[in-house]
């Protein structure tokens, strides 16, 4: 599973407005700046990670960082086609 930084800030939203906060009061408590604010909710990717980090603890929201390979079972891939055998009778600049 993988999610873009429009999705965080989608998320941290809707976090927001469910604690009845606005970008500004959440700002205040998270320490950082309005307009840092605003990137984050709008998925801005230059926001910086303890900015994101500092907003996340204030929502009482996790990040988690998990192996893609473990949350994948891959099939097996299936086996190659068999190559085609060359016909005798054939040019060569048609093999």
């Amino acid at each position: 599973m993988s999610f873009s930084p429009q999705d965080t800030g989608t998320r941290i939203r809707e976090a927001r407005e469910a604690r009845g906060l606005t970008q500004k009061q959440l700002a205040d408590l998270a320490g950082i700046g309005k307009t840092a604010m605003f990137d984050l909710e709008h998925g801005n990717p230059g926001v910086r990670l303890n900015t994101l980090l500092s907003v996340l603890h204030i929502l009482h929201l996790d990040l988690q960082l998990v192996d893609p390979e473990a949350l994948v079972d891959p099939a097996p891939l299936p086996p190659p086609p068999p190559q085609a055998e060359a016909a005798e009778d054939l040019p060569d600049f048609l093999l």
